[in-house]
């Protein structure tokens, strides 16, 4: 009708608040465990034949930065940016392929980290650009 206003309908998926929640809650975690092993490196038990060779120290400013990272690109998913969304995906990649080192300390934990990071990718890569702008 003439005077109104045309304004396209907006949609937000429920996939894309799922990995922006998910790669928060990562954040999260791994700030934790950034700090833990900054703090206490003694307390992360490795395996005798662990595939992890680095220094704990060093491992822990890592996941510090990484989370960092993974917090700016939460923002960014939420707020419908392109590149949160490719700079997800890559993290999410990264992040998996970095938790086949830890297999074969932490198995469990490793296995439930590669399926959310699965998930992460599949609904930034299929689903990303449906979240509306705010």
């Amino acid at each position: 009708m003439p005077g109104q206003l045309d304004t396209a309908p907006t949609r937000t998926s429920g996939w894309v608040v799922f990995a922006g929640t998910i790669v928060a809650v990562t954040a999260v975690a791994n700030l934790i465990y950034g700090i833990v092993l900054l703090v206490n490196d003694e307390w992360v038990v490795l395996a005798p034949r662990s595939v992890v060779t680095f220094d704990l120290t060093t491992v822990g400013v890592a996941y510090l930065l990484v989370a960092a990272l993974q917090l700016f690109i939460a923002m960014g998913v939420f707020h419908g940016d392109l590149w949160a969304r490719v700079l997800g995906i890559v993290v999410a990649a990264l992040n998996l392929l970095a938790q086949l080192s830890f297999m074969s300390v932490y198995p469990q934990w490793s296995w439930v980290v590669i399926i959310l990071d699965g998930l992460i990718i599949y609904a930034l890569a299929v689903h990303g650009d449906e979240v509306a702008e705010l």
